[in-house]
């Protein structure tokens, strides 16, 4: 008589991978294009104005935060906040849902500022803001990484008010007025890490004081802006990230004969580093 075979226990069928999650990047977002990405968080940044070919040698530098060889460590506070919407991207699966409407605003506070003879201490503002367009071109393995091209307009002031109807006549107030252009490179490093690279050009339509007839009238002028990013993501929709940024304008002054100030140009710079919570959707 033929003994019974037991019979062999199904296997189990193998989970299959899990898929890796939806907006693979909290602070890259190249994945799936996000309705509305930002951050808000405090910056710490500095200030250096010098001067090129100082004939007379009556030209004040300026210099906010601490100087090492004519380069300001950042250390002054800013409340810093950046927000792009993305208003097709619920609407279209195709080009058009990468592109998006920008803001940025950096705000500072309790700045001080001292005259030549460090006697009188002058409250001082400091006040960055940039408005315009941004568009995000994925690309590579499962659209890890992304390309973006941001046009913007905007203005960054650094102004010194008077105390008693009073402010130092040997420092310009500036408030550069800017077209520019940035070029950057998103990239999702890992499940939990992401790394934005953005570099830029800044046309100035007007720097405030300095350019104006009182200081350089004939100042020829342009400005270039970097920074890069690194964040750790939290969840799908947060993440903490750390940013190191500089913006440079430099100056040709072209001065004439009998004008008040004779220098041939300037270098004026703003280091930061920003620490923000970031947040898609």
């Amino acid at each position: 008589m033929r003994k019974p075979v037991a019979a062999k226990p199904a296997e189990k069928p193998k989970e299959q991978d899990k898929a890796p999650d939806e907006g693979v990047s909290a602070q890259a977002g190249v994945r799936r294009a996000p309705l509305v990405e930002g951050a808000v968080g405090l910056r710490l940044f500095g200030r250096s104005l010098r001067y090129k070919d100082d004939v007379f040698g009556v030209l004040r530098p300026y210099t906010l935060g601490l100087d090492v060889g004519g380069f300001p460590l950042p250390g002054a506070p800013q409340v810093a906040a950046d927000l792009t919407v993305y208003p097709l991207a619920r609407l279209s699966d195709g080009a058009l849902a990468r592109l998006g409407l920008t803001g940025a605003l950096d705000q500072s506070f309790g700045l001080k500022s001292t005259g030549s003879n460090g006697a009188v201490s002058y409250p001082t503002v400091a006040r960055e803001w940039q408005a315009g367009l941004r568009y995000v071109a994925p690309f590579g393995q499962a659209d890890r990484y992304g390309f973006e091209v941001t046009g913007t307009y905007g203005m960054n002031t650094f102004r010194v008010d008077p105390v008693n109807d009073e402010r130092p006549l040997d420092l310009p107030n500036v408030e550069y007025k800017t077209a520019g252009l940035t070029l950057g490179l998103r990239a999702a490093l890992s499940e939990k890490f992401d790394f934005n690279f953005r570099l830029g050009y800044l046309h100035p339509l007007s720097a405030g004081e300095l350019n104006s007839d009182t200081w350089f009238p004939n100042a020829s002028m342009g400005a270039v802006t970097g920074s890069a990013t690194v964040a750790y993501r939290l969840n799908r929709f947060a993440d903490v990230r750390l940013k190191a940024d500089l913006r440079r304008y430099f100056f040709k002054f072209n001065p004439d004969v009998g004008d008040p100030y004779i220098a041939g140009g300037a270098v004026d710079q703003y280091p930061g580093i920003t620490l923000q919570l970031g947040f898609q959707y």
